[in-house]
Formats: C-alpha cells, structure tokens, sequence
C-alpha cells in the first residue's frame, strides 16, 4: 500500500510540474484525456514580448491571444507561419507604434520574404479584434505579403504615416471586413496584385485615399462608410 502511494504522489508531482513548465512557458498544455489533435493556444500575457509570442507559434499554426494591455514597439512585429489566427480583446487591446524610420508595425510574410517559392507561400492567417495605430513617421500599419486567404476582421488602424493596411500581392482570396481604418497618411486599404477580394462593412475616415485595388480583380465592396478624405476627391476609391 505504502508503494502504491509513492508511486501515486510520484506521478502526481510529475504532472503538476509539466503542467507549471507549461503555465511558464506561454504555451497551454494538452489536458490529458483531451481532444485528440487539439492544438494548443498561446497566451502572449506570459511572453516577454509580443514577438516572443509570435515566435512561439509552430509550424502547424496556432491561435495567439492577446491580452487587454497597452504595448509600445519600436521594431516591426513579424509573423511568419500560416494556419494562424491572432485575437486582441477589442480596443483594450492596443498596439502602439513608436518606430519613427518608416518601418510599418506588424508584417506578415514568410522567413524567405519575396524568394518564397509559390508552393511554399503562407495561408490562412487570421487577424481579429485589437487596435493598432502608428504616428506620421511610422510607416504601414499591417504589411501582409504574398499570404493566400489572408483575413482582417475587426481590427482598429489608425494614425499610420503609411498606408492603414497593405496587401502586396495576397493573390488568393484577402478579406477585410468590419475594420476601422481612420487617420493613415497614405491610403487607408491598399490592395496590390490581389484577387478574388471582399472589403465589407468598413469604416474609412480622412486617410489620404480610402480604398486603393490596382493590378487585381474580382473585387467585392459593399456596406462601406467612406467619409472626408484627404485627396483632391474627398470620398476616393480608386480600381485599376
């Protein structure tokens, strides 16, 4: 009875301090005798940065939650896995770029950057429900290049010394919708090369441009508030 019991207290001790190396880690641990193939999440509120978080994404993909929080950075965010989705808690989520050399706030791309070979391109990554502004000196707000199905939902863009949010040649399927995209020096959604889009129930406000689409196709705008723009044509959408 008495080795039944230590053995027991053994793997009990065992347990508990996987599960605290996991609590420390960020990185939420499969519960035994959970879902089968479950991923876990990672919580950025116990990263020492939000790249750090970023970084502790696998290869597979992951959800990334974000805390309620104010965060200055003065060096771009970076993601570089697909199957991702990155969720902030609304406004109270807020990402604030310091960075006064033109860098945008958070890119999107692959470690090979415009070398990835077309198979190898990024898919499915999700940005959802946080706020992101920059200053005149900053550059974009969220640079996404070369990522296929590439989602923006919800997401707050404001004050950026370039362009709101930019999709280089994000070919397959981009959507943005139910952003507010507000203040950016240059324009406030500009799509390169992009095609099959959907932009739906934005809110563009005195960007320089609201809405840039050139060198794609197949675009499908609809519900959008455009209102006091700052080019020669106030409420401007430009398609080429």
């Amino acid at each position: 009875m008495k080795r039944f019991a230590i053995v027991l207290l053994t793997g009990c001790v065992c347990l508990l301090a996987g599960l605290a190396a996991g609590l420390q880690s960020g990185v939420a641990q499969p519960v035994p005798g959970g879902l089968p193939g479950a991923r876990p999440e990672i919580d950025a509120a116990r990263f020492p940065s939000l790249q750090a978080a970023f970084d502790a994404i696998p290869e597979g993909g992951g959800l990334v939650r974000l805390p309620a929080g104010t965060f200055e950075i003065t060096q771009p965010l970076v993601v570089r896995r697909g199957d991702v989705v990155i969720q902030g808690a609304g406004g109270a989520t807020h990402i604030v770029n310091r960075n006064e050399d033109g860098q945008p706030a958070l890119i999107i791309q692959h470690p090979d950057k415009e070398k990835v070979k077309k198979e190898d391109r990024l898919w499915r990554v999700m940005l959802s429900n946080f706020r992101i502004t920059g200053n005149e000196k900053s550059g974009h707000g969220i640079l996404a290049h070369l990522i296929e199905e590439v989602f923006i939902q919800g997401v707050t863009v404001s004050y950026h010394g370039g362009d709101g949010i930019r999709l280089d040649h994000c070919y397959e399927d981009p959507r943005v919708s139910d952003c507010l995209i507000t203040y950016n020096k240059a324009v406030g959604l500009n799509l390169l090369g992009c095609h099959d889009i959907v932009v739906a129930a934005n809110q563009f406000e005195e960007n320089l441009d609201a809405v840039h689409c050139f060198d794609g196709f197949n675009l499908c705008m609809t519900g959008c508030c455009v209102d006091d723009h700052l080019a020669a044509c106030p409420e401007s959408c430009c398609v080429a």
